[in-house]
């Protein structure tokens, strides 16, 4: 008879013979129900209370079952087995509160010593390429090693690796077995508490990519076989490698007009050592009217919004898209957009899979409080994507032709020498031209619930060139700047594994810098008016819930307007996310979520007028839920250092005498991540 089972059996026995009313309490009516649930640890933590409560499928305030109570204390058991405590031992503690009908229950554990890997082993390999040999065996990429704790994932996860670079390198069809485990009984002081590990492989035959086949449903609108066979990154008696095969579908995934595109295996000739593959594209409508609903940020403002648009999805004969779309931005009653946009995102640029582009051109019009702004805007763009290895994963060229209308509806004073002169009905028409320049680095795991990797991004862009030409042939105004910006994310998965991430802690740094050069005033009704006063969505503008969450959309910032903005601006960000509800029965408890967070920053008009005490601080926290279209939250942010409190705020922190609660917070709403 199986150990565990046996061992159950007089655990099972023991408890009928010690709690005898536990099993004779269901009458129709007497059901118990777990009060509490007790962790404790006899001789070291190396896992937390919570980590061990979430093992448990007893759970506090639901019906107590002996059979489910049992098999608790052998999860626990397997969890510490996992990780490298052989010997751990768990005691069962049960009190019974009959006139409430509760129970509290007791885990009380000793995990005894943690095994330690002596020798490892990989069985079945020698016969394999040299090559391929090499590249399983090199050291730096090795997830077990000697001396390292024993742990059943990490052994999964090494498992997963050699089997990857056997996938990749022609063995198609190498499988793994059950590894083997020694564990040492001795008193020999260098083998104590020392396991050896056998990692066993059958590699099998080495293959090369055979023909491909392609077949179409639904076949229209003159989509030939080219059209997906230049989305493959293999080639016909190259040696097969599931990689590519795997990044050969993400290309053809792209083709629009393709209904989950998939690439499955036909055959497999083991005589010839060739794997035949097969592709199965479904050809779906060329035209499709899409209603919309979204949010969207402009400055650190979030808009809620409809919108309709319609697709081309083989726009002249290609897999370029066509898509004209009609949207409504609402933010409040004073402040909305409307927006018409065409765009055409042309894949294989140049003849290059890694290479694409998007023209996009339409109007904007902007209606808030102060002032209303047509906004005509052409834009070219070609993306560059380099292989996943480099530092640079992708880069990106821009260049964007506008041509502001803006009407201030409100007077403004603006300076003019020693005295100061009030403008009414403030009107700006004026061309830009701006030439940009993106360099990204992205290693983030998960868009949803990032917990492992990093993101930078380095944006330069430059206006001056084309419109100082312009604004002498046309009598117009320009602006001319060089702005750069720098945005860093990190995320570290603050869980036991990888499997159901509950906890990560996310860090954000980013900074922008504006330098306006040449003549940027604008000569109004006889006087100059500094482009200080003129909206444009290049200036850095601060507070909101993507920002510094203590303050609302643009409320910060150490500048003339702070709906306007700056020419500099720093922001920090540290958050703490947890998704405590994973293992509920309730699907759509699984996905609630919460986040703590401290924000830190501020923006300045120019770079040269930044002082460290002007830095913000705010700290708070909120409620997350997770849905397809991303985080949806509701958050809370507090103002715990305030640089300019004013009459209203009445003090700089929040716990000062003279402090003003009612101005120290702030509510944000938004859909996505922070960051």
């Amino acid at each position: 008879m199986n150990k565990k089972l046996y061992r159950l059996i007089l655990v099972f026995a023991a408890m009928i013979t010690l709690c005898p009313e536990l099993f004779a309490q269901n009458n129709g009516n007497d059901i118990l129900e777990v009060e509490n649930i007790n962790v404790n640890f006899q001789d070291g933590k190396t896992f937390d209370e919570s980590t061990i409560k979430n093992l448990l499928a007893s759970k506090e305030g639901e019906p107590f079952d002996i059979g489910t109570y049992l098999l608790d204390v052998e999860r626990v058991k397997k969890f510490y087995f996992d990780n490298g405590f052989f010997d751990t031992a768990v005691d069962t503690g049960i009190v019974i509160n009959k006139k409430d009908l509760e129970v509290n229950l007791a885990f009380t554990i000793k995990q005894n010593e943690r095994y330690k890997y002596y020798e490892i082993n990989y069985k079945g390999l020698d016969s394999i390429d040299p090559g391929v040999k090499a590249k399983i065996f090199k050291p730096s990429d090795f997830l077990i090693r000697e001396g390292k704790f024993y742990s059943k994932d990490t052994i999964k996860l090494e498992l997963d690796r050699v089997l990857n670079v056997l996938y990749n390198n022609g063995y198609a069809t190498a499988v793994e077995e059950n590894p083997e485990v020694f564990k040492f009984e001795t008193n020999e002081k260098s083998l104590k508490n020392k396991v050896n590990v056998t990692l066993i492989f059958t590699p099998k035959l080495r293959y090369v990519f055979g023909t491909t086949t392609i077949t179409f449903k639904n076949q229209k609108y003159n989509i030939t076989r080219d059209d997906i066979t230049r989305e493959l990154t293999y080639k016909e008696n190259q040696v097969y490698n599931k990689s590519e095969v795997v990044n050969s579908e993400l290309n053809i995934s792209r083709i629009a007009i393709l209904e989950n595109p998939r690439i499955v295996f036909e055959r497999i000739d083991t005589a010839h050592q060739k794997i035949y593959l097969t592709i199965n594209a479904i050809v779906g409508y060329k035209y499709s009217l899409t209603p919309e609903i979204f949010g969207y940020y402009f400055q650190n403002v979030f808009y809620l919004g409809p919108g309709i648009s319609f697709s081309d999805k083989y726009f002249f004969k290609n897999d370029r898209v066509l898509t004209a779309s009609a949207r409504f931005y609402f933010h409040s009653v004073n402040d909305n957009r409307l927006e018409l946009l065409n765009t055409i995102s042309q894949p294989y640029l140049f003849n290059n899979r890694n290479i694409s582009g998007n023209w996009n051109i339409g109007i904007q019009y902007r209606l808030n409080e102060q002032n209303n702004v047509t906004q005509i805007r052409n834009n070219f763009e070609v993306n560059y994507d380099l292989p996943t290895y480099t530092y640079i994963n992708r880069i990106s060229t821009n260049w964007a032709v506008e041509n502001y209308r803006t009407i201030l509806k409100q007077d403004i004073t603006v300076a003019s020498g020693d005295s100061t002169v009030t403008i009414e009905k403030f009107t700006a028409n004026y061309f830009t031209s701006i030439l940009g320049l993106s360099l990204f680095h992205n290693t983030v795991n998960d868009l949803q619930f990032p917990f492992k990797g990093n993101y930078q991004s380095y944006e330069f862009q430059e206006s001056g060139l084309l419109g100082n030409l312009v604004k002498k042939l046309f009598n117009t105004n320009t602006r001319s700047f060089f702005r750069f910006t720098d945005f860093n994310s990190a995320y570290y998965n603050l869980s036991k594994s990888e499997d159901k991430v509950s906890a990560v802690l996310a860090g954000k740094v980013s900074f922008g810098i504006l330098f306006e050069y040449g003549n940027n005033d604008i000569p109004f009704q006889g006087y100059v008016v500094s482009s200080g006063y003129v909206p444009t969505d290049e200036k850095f503008v601060c507070g909101g819930s993507s920002s510094i969450r203590g303050w609302g959309a643009k409320q910060l910032g150490i500048v003339l307007d702070k709906q306007y903005g700056g020419n500099f601006i720093i922001e920090n960000s540290i958050e703490h996310r947890i998704k405590p509800f994973l293992n509920a029965k309730n699907i759509y408890l699984r996905d609630l979520g919460f986040a703590t967070f401290i924000d830190l920053g501020n923006a300045w008009s120019e770079v040269w007028k930044f002082k460290f005490n002007e830095l913000a601080l705010a700290a708070g926290g909120g409620l997350r839920y997770y849905t397809i279209i991303g985080a949806v939250r509701l958050e809370v942010g507090f103002k715990i250092y305030d640089p300019q409190p004013g009459p209203v705020g009445g003090s700089n922190w929040i716990f000062a005498q003279g402090c003003n609660f009612s101005d120290k917070y702030n509510l944000q709403f938004g859909i996505g991540n922070s960051f």
